[in-house]
């Protein structure tokens, strides 16, 4: 479509200065593609003026034609405008035979004589003389040759319509007739073609000449010859990107422009070019991601232009805030002023005259020219999208001077549009204008054409000269609110001439619209058939003709006559619209009406423009739009290099033929992210699945664990890169940046095929969801206030709001899933960005090309630079860590300092992502709603610092209404940032207290190294000046915040740099103005907000480069093991660690901080504030007490139900297929028992929160957690039964065995009677295997495989973790089991373990020895490896060190392995040896719950332990937990495992062997059967053993019950009373193997005390009863042998029934009424066949045997004395620790708390929270435990409370084992001292603050700087051992006081070991 404006000619450089119009263009219909014209429409064949009788006339009337040459020629010539100069050879020879001379003409015509040859100097003498050999005519051709001149010269100086900077250009006709030339114009007379530019003022400088435009061969395109073709014409993009091709320079003659102009082009370009070589392809220019460091004014502007030659970081900077330049503008004058008024040093002066000559003449054109030459190629590719983003225009061909060879350049730069026309669905619009139309204001018309564009953003300034021929590329405002435009305008300064004719003609061909510039004076030119002739193609396009009519405001002319004479002259012309225009100067004109007349003007033009555009808008729609510049450029080139041929009509990209193979098939039908990006669909899908499963661990999952397993299984059948995911990494490492923006483009293309239905569904489902939640809120309210409701209304309201809350539920459901239809077809070049990371973890084998990844990385950093920010957080749920990414930002360039972190937070839709854009010149994406999901990562630098910047997904979401992702966001940002941004519309509310808060609280709990500093940026405040009043708010928040915080114990100050001025306002970016021509309104940028933009910056920065650490670090600096003491009086200063040192620490840190928070979020951030937290742990302190209660009942009534349910059992013939019954049936009376607990419950709970202020939502929360702990004693007590049941099923299958035995034997007997002995001998052996078979068979069915052990102790740690938590969270804010998760399930355990688990099999075998004592432990534990302890940990720490994630910077190697040393030497050996001490005195391990209690209490001391705390700024506590919770479980779970099999093994083979007696014991009976004598006898043997086993075992039981409560009896086995002997027979008697016991293990210590104590009483019991052992048996015996003397007995099953009950009688034993005898089946006396007894006297005779059989009873007492001995030694053992106490031990010299465990929690008053307070009695000297004198390293001789106030604790900032040794002694490792000791405790150690505060003043030597007595001898007598134990730190003293420190004393060796005494009671 072309648009021509029309004008009469009036000269003048003034704007036009309407800022509005209407813009037509609105539509985005299909293009068809059209190769002929329409049926109805007249093909150009000759489209020039027709000789018809009307155009006769009208040439006429404006004097356009002569037929005849005549006499008057010259005055013809000059009435038709045509000059001399320009005359064709034709014409010079007219004019020869006017003056006769025609005889000369044909020499004329031979030598091709023009009008510039004719008028030229170089046509001297001896030239005319060869063409005039007669002197007397060259006389006369001398004669009027000079009158030419002369009348040409005073025509020039004389015409009126010519203005003073007017510069006129006249085409001369060479070749071209009135129709369109038939054959090409010789390359000779194009070369004589020129075009003349008569500078026409009052001072003439002379001639000026360039070759003429659209003449010769450029003035056609050979006609088409109908047959188009249609093949694709692939672009070549990899040619048009090199160097040479980018831009096209065409050097510009120095007559061209006068002085005055010449100078300015130069000036400005070294004023304003950077004189730095700039690489032509070189990468992107650092401006882009630098801030400057200073804003701009005055000074710093003349200081960049001296010192760097360019204003090309300013530019950029005010591109950046869109500012558009108008800073740098605005400051221009007053830097010529500043300069002007400032003395300067002489060699100064020329460049400041340079200076000040061109600072008025710089616009905004000049600047983005000059800084677009001051880049390299690739730079100026993305300068091109910052422009266009300020809505200026881009330079596209212009004018410079080129440095390196001093001369100017036309250049026609295709990099500007490179990136942003890259690939366009718009219509191109082409405006140009005749020479005549110059400075009449045709840049000025696109307002009216163009709603958008003001004129503000156009280029309108500097001198029509200097633009002349210049092209501008204008786009559409992407100002927010606009409508949604598409063109793209090529605006033509000036004219078309040679230098911008090629890149015209270009344009022309593809665009879809053509505005053409013409004034009545073009009636005579050709300018429109120039324009038009060119190819058939133009002729047809849609075409606006815009006449300059000077008289468009006089009522008297009207516009028809001038339209009338264009129509006239053009009658064939059928695709062109005419219509006039006011000239630039009717808009300078003064007039005291001006504003009305303008504005009537503006309206009526608007309104003619608008009509005539709408008249050709539907054919402008069916043109084939272009869809690239480099279509544009390719054609170019050809039509530079080549003869003119018409463009092709279907051009395109080979990448967009990729793309339609791979996109052309997904719809938003199909599963687009499962085909696309299988891996991130799957693991999300797959991560959903495990959340489910782990929100219902209890309940049944078949469905999601078959979904999860199926998606697994898809998963895993990916063993290649699919097609998307090749194509994409190709993409990023192959193709260039232009084609990655193609890709971009072409999916924002497909996707908007669906978004916007989609978006507009979200959209009105958001709406009513909204509505929905207000009416809730409503209605709560109503009812909350209303406290007179009647109960039918009540109800009815109730109801009313609990229907309206379903129906918001099922309406965020459809948001839910519309949400996901929108993420089905968001299919962006991030998301596969994400899909390549995910895959890279997945499968990283598949990217085995060389430097794949490398390439990949470097692609992913350099996409960051260019704006496409990295997907830090991302995928649904949201995950962090990628090893491609941490690859990547290996490559981020930054400075020397370590990196900071900026993040901002807000609302969605707050605008968040375009602050950051403003502020910071990020690219992050933008648009209504939720455009970022997750965290995005940019990277800029800033004054030497390098500034990380997070954006994060918008909080408060109807997406994510009622789930934790808020708290979790913005826990994030307060663990990972130095800098919080709040970025947030309107004044403060609660919303952002109860975020900032319940933050907080994970921060405590989660911790970071980072203080961050919260800044609060209030976004559209219309009063910038009301500061006073949001300091006062925030003031308020603060205040609020420390109120809700109390709970905590703790001030926010602590972890939260909050300070009451960290408050700015910002005014809205957009501001909407009234357009007063359209009456529409428009938005427009805010000026203010740019510059409030710069004032903010400095605040950001002054701000985020003063962060500093949490108190706690700044004070709990790195506690040693080896703990030093310093005798300063004044604490040093303490410097602040940066949080990373790089970016690859600050990466591996925040991964970790996600990981953390998103484990363990569900638990810390499950309410929504602080109050409900608080509301919750009241509640929960209530709930805690009820479940206590209610376990205990249902214990209590569980193990009732055991004994009974098992008692019955034992009374009945069960057999083993019953089990599965039997537990169903014990499982539904524990259902009931269970529920009737649960119901009384939550009566419970209910009748203690009646209290209104208890909000019914948070008691449904909680009391909904009654049911779960409760049924948790459901599971342990079916568990405890099924254990039992085993074991009774173990006894009734040998029983069962050998009964079968023996009834195979009675069946035998009872039918024959008598058989041969072989026959009886071969079916018991043939009966005994098939028994022994199926009794393994059996054995192996109730066999625990290890699968099930490690599922159910997994169940026990998953069932008891948030009891603990729960339990832990009521007084403690430092929770450290709120640190562990769940593994939801055993995969993820399994993986967990995966990177530990080969190096703890291999201690894990050392600990499991038997062989090896405790004490030897250490020795032990080094002798398992070659070499040294040390070699030892360097392997592991080899083995481990990449997968390891313990550490806050991985990239410190040396200290972390040095750290890592330490605690896999001390606190993971000490870990699992407590964990094997355990295990060794637990029966039961796959069973034990309280295994699992005491892991907990293991974890929480190794965390607590000094070698931790000492380095707790470089640890990853979150991680160190979870790897500890790990290695316990794993430790558990294989002894476990190796339990039971040890016993399914022993079972197995005592049980085979009991059965094989029984055959035996069956054999002799029959074999006996005859003689009764005989038979008697054997009898006799084995009702005999039987009867000495039950009663041993009997006996056994008492002794273990009475020793437990002698134990729980005893005064002495009490803490206290252990606790004052340990003392007194180690200190106090200066025992020296004791003291080692006490200061090496104070815990096993009171075992061996405890032992020693009842070992009286132990051996007593068991003595009492050992000592009637033979008397019971001898009872027993001969009990059994009177029974059978006395009676007759007819068969053997009747005497054994009577031997029984004659047993129970016996008084001695005590059985009677007993339920033991039902219960173990005492005296069952099985084995015995039941057969007759022949001879009754015989049989007694051979029975009284039994007398003699076991007279050696006294031997065998001896012999099970001893194996009841060890038995109840460890059923003591067992019994004591449970009696132990509270094994917290002082900090300080290591001695035991004293109060018994668990115990109740003490406030601690000052610095730190409320916590368990261990009170001690027996402190003593800090030596013993290892504590030296900071700088002596000698040991320290002091209590841990003496000088409490007066000295201070030295803390090294990395706590190493050979710290002593090494010789380094760097900065970095130096310490800091914590002073006074006080504040060390109470900050590090509070739960024993408390109770040596109290000591400092009450203890018995508070007053002393040195140990008692005791404790000074104490030491002399094991110091040589313990300076030994303690070498890597401590040396000893030179010498001792011996007035203080006895020198007698015998002092123990060196490497004396202890000799533990708790193994037995010896």
């Amino acid at each position: 479509m072309v648009l021509v404006l029309l004008a009469r000619h009036y000269a003048t450089d003034d704007q036009i200065i309407i800022d509005e119009g209407q813009h037509w263009l609105n539509k985005k219909e299909t293009i068809t593609d059209t190769s002929t014209a329409e049926a109805d429409e007249v093909e150009f064949n000759n489209p020039v003026p027709m000789d018809t009788e009307d155009a006769a006339k009208s040439r006429s009337t404006f004097g356009m034609h002569s037929t005849a040459l005549t006499t008057q020629v010259t005055e013809e010539l000059a009435a038709r405008n045509i000059a001399p100069e320009l005359w064709s050879i034709d014409q010079v020879s007219r004019w020869l035979s006017s003056v006769d001379l025609h005889e000369f003409s044909e020499a004329f015509r031979q030598n091709e004589i023009d009008g510039s040859l004719l008028l030229s100097d170089g046509l001297d003498d001896g030239i005319l003389t060869k063409l005039i050999p007669q002197i007397k005519s060259q006389i006369r051709f001398n004669a009027e040759r000079k009158k030419l001149r002369t009348k040409q010269q005073e025509q020039a100086l004389t015409n009126p319509k010519i203005g003073t900077d007017d510069i006129h250009i006249k085409l001369q006709s060479v070749a071209i007739s009135d129709t369109v030339p038939t054959k090409e114009i010789s390359s000779s007379d194009y070369k004589k073609s020129f075009i003349v530019l008569d500078a026409q003022s009052n001072n003439i400088q002379g001639w000026k000449s360039l070759p003429a435009a659209r003449i010769g061969s450029k003035a056609t395109c050979f006609k088409e010859d109908g047959n188009v073709s249609r093949n694709i014409h692939l672009i070549d993009l990899k040619s048009l990107l090199q160097d040479d091709k980018c831009i096209y320079s065409t050097q510009v003659d120095v007559q061209y422009f006068d002085t005055d102009d010449y100078e300015l082009l130069k000036n400005w370009s070294l004023c304003l070019c950077s004189s730095k070589n700039i690489k032509l392809s070189d990468g992107l220019d650092q401006s882009f991601n630098t801030l400057v460091d200073n804003p701009i004014n005055a000074q710093t502007l003349i200081a960049e232009i001296f010192q760097n030659h360019s204003l090309k970081r300013y530019v950029i900077d005010s591109l950046k805030r869109y500012q558009s330049m108008m800073d740098i503008i605005d400051i221009l004058p007053l830097s010529k002023c500043l300069l002007e008024n400032t003395s300067q040093q002489s060699e100064q002066q020329a460049k400041i005259q340079n200076f000040l000559d061109i600072v008025l003449t710089i616009t905004k054109s000049v600047l983005l020219i000059t800084t677009n030459e001051s880049m390299s190629f690739e730079s100026q590719r993305y300068f091109g999208n910052f422009i266009k983003k300020n809505d200026l225009p881009i330079p596209f061909a212009y004018y410079i001077w080129n440095q390196q060879k001093n001369y100017i350049d036309y250049k026609i730069n295709f990099n500007l549009l490179a990136e942003t026309m890259c690939s366009t669905n718009c219509p191109y619009i082409l405006q140009v204008g005749s020479r005549s139309t110059m400075g009449l204001g045709k840049t000025s018309m696109l307002q009216f054409i163009f709603t958008d564009k003001r004129m503000k953003a156009l280029n309108t300034d500097g001198s029509s000269s200097l633009r002349d021929g210049c092209i501008d590329a204008v786009f559409p405002s992407d100002t927010v609110g606009q409508k949604n435009e598409t063109y793209v305008i090529f605006d033509v300064h000036g004219t078309i001439n040679s230098f911008n004719e090629d890149i015209i003609t270009s344009i022309q061909e593809f665009c879809s619209l053509q505005i053409l510039y013409v004034t009545k004076e073009d009636l005579n030119s050709k300018f429109l058939n120039s324009m038009m002739n060119y190819s058939k193609n133009i002729q047809t396009k849609p075409t606006v003709v815009v006449i300059f009519d000077p008289n468009y405001d006089d009522k008297r002319y009207q516009a028809e006559e001038v339209i009338n004479a264009f129509q006239l002259e053009y009658q064939s012309w059928k695709y062109v619209k005419w219509v006039t225009a006011p000239p630039a100067i009717l808009w300078q004109q003064y007039d005291s009406n001006k504003t009305n007349k303008d504005l009537a003007r503006s309206q009526r033009l608007l309104k003619s423009l608008n009509e005539s555009v709408k008249n050709t808008d539907t054919k402008m729609q069916k043109q084939i739009r272009c869809t690239s510049i480099f279509t544009i450029q390719s054609y170019y080139f050809t039509v530079k290099t080549s003869t003119n041929v018409s463009p092709p009509h279907n051009c395109r990209f080979e990448i967009e033929n990729k793309l339609e193979q791979l996109f052309n098939s997904l719809t938003d039908q199909t599963e687009n992210l499962r085909i696309a990006t299988p891996v991130i669909y799957l693991n999300s899908m797959i991560k959903q699945c495990e959340r489910e499963l782990s929100e219902n661990w209890d309940a049944p999952q078949t469905e999601v664990q078959t979904r999860k397993e199926n998606l697994i299984q898809e998963r895993s059948n990916i063993k290649t890169i699919n097609s998307y995911t090749r194509f994409f990494i190709d993409l990023l490492t192959k193709h260039s940046y232009i084609e990655l923006l193609i890709t971009e483009k072409y999916l924002e293309k497909w996707r908007s095929k669906f978004q916007p239905t989609l978006i507009g569904q979200l959209t009105n489902a958001k709406k009513e969801a909204l509505d929905l939640n207000t009416e809730i809120k409503r209605l709560e309210e109503f009812l909350k206030s209303e406290k007179n409701l009647n109960s039918t209304n009540k109800t009815a309201f109730q109801q009313k709001l609990s229907q309206t809350k379903l129906t918001f539920k099922n309406q965020h459901k459809y948001l839910s899933a519309v949400n996901e239809k929108l993420m089905n077809v968001d299919l962006t070049i991030g998301l596969f960005c994400d899909e390549i990371m995910e895959l890279y973890e997945f499968t990283p084998h598949l990217f085995v090309s060389p430097n794949l990844i490398e390439d990949l990385a470097r692609s992913l950093v350099n996409l960051m630079l260019k704006g496409f920010a990295i997907h830090i957080l991302r995928g649904r749920p949201l995950h962090c860590y990628s090893g491609l990414i941490k690859k990547s930002l290996g490559f981020v360039g930054t400075t020397k300092k370590p990196p900071l972190v900026l993040t901002v937070i807000g609302e969605q839709s707050s605008a968040k992502s375009s602050l950051m854009n403003t502020a910071f010149g990020c690219n992050f994406r933008v648009s209504s709603g939720r455009c970022t999901i997750g965290i995005y990562m940019s990277i800029i630098h800033w004054r030497s610092e390098t500034i990380v910047i997070f954006d994060t997904e918008g909080l408060l979401s109807l997406e994510e209404a009622g789930s934790i992702f808020d708290n979790q966001m913005v826990t994030m940002a307060m663990l990972s940032s130095h800098l919080i941004l709040i970025n947030h519309k309107g004044e403060f509310n609660s919303n952002l207290k109860d975020l900032i808060g319940m933050s907080f609280y994970a921060k405590v709990n989660i911790q970071s190294p980072i203080k961050p500093k919260l800044f609060f940026v209030l976004r559209d405040q219309a009063d910038l000046h009301s500061k006073a009043t949001f300091f006062q708010q925030l003031t308020l928040l603060k205040t609020q915040l420390q109120n809700d915080i109390k709970i905590l114990d703790c001030s926010i100050d602590d972890e939260l740099d909050i300070q009451n001025e960290n408050v700015y306002l910002l005014p809205t970016a957009f501001s909407h103005i009234k357009n007063p021509i359209t009456n529409a309104t428009q938005c427009i940028r805010c000026d203010t907000f740019p510059s409030e933009i710069i004032k903010l910056r400095d605040i950001i920065f002054d701000n985020i480069t003063k962060t500093t650490k949490p108190q706690r670090l700044q004070l709990e600096k790195n506690i040693r093991s080896t703990t030093v003491t310093t005798g300063l009086n004044n604490p040093q200063t303490l410097s602040i660690d940066p949080a990373y040192a790089d970016m690859i620490q600050l990466y591996t840190k925040i991964s970790s901080n996600w990981s953390a928070i998103d484990r363990l979020g569900p638990k810390l951030l499950e309410c929504k504030t602080l109050y409900e937290l608080s509301i919750r742990n009241r509640l929960q302190m209530i709930a805690n007490d009820i479940i206590t209660k209610s376990n205990v009942t249902t214990h209590q009534d569980g193990e009732q139900l055991i004994d009974q349910s098992l008692l019955n059992l034992s009374k009945s013939n069960f057999i083993d297929t019953n089990r599965d019954r039997i537990i169903d049936q014990f499982n539904a009376q524990l259902s009931s028992i269970v529920m009737k607990a649960i119901t009384q419950a939550h009566i419970s709970f209910d009748n203690k929160t009646e209290e209104s202020c208890y909000p019914p939502e948070i008691k449904a929360k909680v009391s909904s957690h009654l049911e779960p702990p409760i049924r948790s004693a459901h599971y342990l007590l079916k568990q405890m039964f099924e254990g039992r049941l085993n074991d009774l099923l173990k006894k009734v299958r040998v029983d069962m065995a050998q009964k079968q035995l023996l009834d195979s034997v009675q069946k035998e007997f009872d039918q024959k009677k008598i058989l041969l002995l072989d026959d009886v001998i071969n079916r018991l052996e043939t009966n005994f295997k098939s028994i022994v078979e199926q009794h393994h068979k059996n054995l192996q069915s109730a066999f625990k495989t290890p699968e099930t052990i490690r599922q159910k102790i997994l169940e026990f740690y998953n069932h008891q973790l948030p009891e603990m938590q729960c339990k832990k969270s009521e007084k403690s804010k430092k929770n450290i089991f709120n640190l562990l998760h769940q593994f939801k399930t055993e995969t993820e355990y399994k993986q967990h373990l995966q990177k530990y688990e080969k190096h703890l099999s291999e201690s894990g075998r050392q600990l499991r020895n038997p062989a090896a004592k405790p004490s030897s432990f250490w020795k032990g534990f080094k002798s398992l490896f070659t070499g040294s302890s040390d070699e030892y940990s360097d392997s592991i720490w080899m083995k481990l060190k990449d997968n390891l994630e313990w550490f806050s910077n991985n990239s410190e190697v040396s200290k972390n392995k040095k750290i890592f040393t330490e605690i896999w030497d001390t606190v993971i050996r000490k870990f699992e040896e407590d964990i094997f001490t355990l295990i060794k005195s637990t029966k039961s391990l796959s069973s034990n719950t309280r295994n699992i209690q005491h892991l907990f209490q293991f974890i929480e001391n190794a965390i607590h332990s000094q070698s931790i705390i000492s380095n707790y700024d470089r640890l990853e506590i979150h991680i160190l937990c979870s790897d500890l919770a790990v290695i316990g479980l794993n430790i558990l779970i294989n002894e476990a495992i190796a339990k039971e099999k040890s016993e399914y093994e022993s079972n197995l083979q005592n049980s085979t062997n009991e059965i094989k007696e029984c055959k035996d014991n069956l054999l002799k009976q029959y074999t006996a059967m005859k003689d009764s004598f005989e038979l008697g006898q054997t009898l006799a043997e084995t009702i005999g053993i039987q009867i000495i086993d039950e009663i041993i075992k009997l006996l056994e039981r008492r002794i273990i019950k009475e020793i437990r409560e002698e134990i729980f009896r005893s005064q002495f086995i009490n803490h206290e009373a252990i606790q004052q002997q340990a003392y007194e027979q180690s200190i106090n008697q200066a025992n020296g193997e004791n003291i080692l016991k006490y200061v090496y293990d104070i815990n096993r210590y009171f075992i061996e005390l405890s032992l020693s104590e009842i070992k009286i009483a132990a051996r007593t019991i068991t003595h009492k009863h050992t000592l009637s052992l033979q008397s019971l048996i001898s009872s027993a015996l001969n009990g059994a042998n009177t029974f059978v003397q006395e009676k007759t007995h007819e068969n053997t099953e009747e005497l054994k029934n009577g031997i029984r009950q004659t047993l129970i009688d016996l008084s001695n034993l005590e059985l009677t009424g007993s339920e033991g005898a039902g219960l173990y089946s005492i005296f069952s006396l099985n084995n015995i066949v039941s057969m007759p007894i022949i001879d009754n006297n015989l049989f007694k005779k051979g029975f009284s045997h039994i007398l003699i059989h076991h007279q050696n009873i006294a031997e065998k007492v001896r012999d099970i004395t001893k194996n009841l001995e060890v038995e109840a030694f460890q059923s003591c053992k067992d019994s004591i620790l449970q009696k132990l106490g509270c094994q917290a031990r002082c900090p300080g010299c290591g001695a035991k708390c004293s109060k018994q465990e668990p115990h109740d929690e003490e406030d601690v008053e000052i610095w730190q929270d409320s916590n368990t307070n261990h009170p001690q009695n027996f402190h003593f000297a800090n030596a013993f435990h290892g504590w030296v004198y900071h700088g002596l390293s000698t040991p320290c001789l002091e209590l841990c409370y003496q000088r409490w106030t007066t000295i201070g604790v030295y803390v090294p900032k990395t706590n190493l084992l050979n710290v002593a040794q090494d010789s380094k002694n760097d900065d970095e490792d130096k310490g800091e001292t914590v002073f006074p000791k006080a504040k060390y405790y109470n900050v590090n150690h509070s739960t024993w603050y408390n109770d040596l505060k109290q000591q400092s003043t009450e203890g018995n030597a508070c007053r002393e700087i040195i140990p008692p007595p005791e404790q000074r001898r104490a030491w002399m007598v094991v110091r040589h051992t313990l300076v030994n134990h303690f070498k890597h730190v401590m040396v000893d003293n030179k010498e001792y006081d011996n007035k203080l420190y006895p020198t007698n004393v015998v002092s123990l060796p060196a490497d004396f070991e202890p000799q533990w005494k708790d193994e037995d009671f010896e």
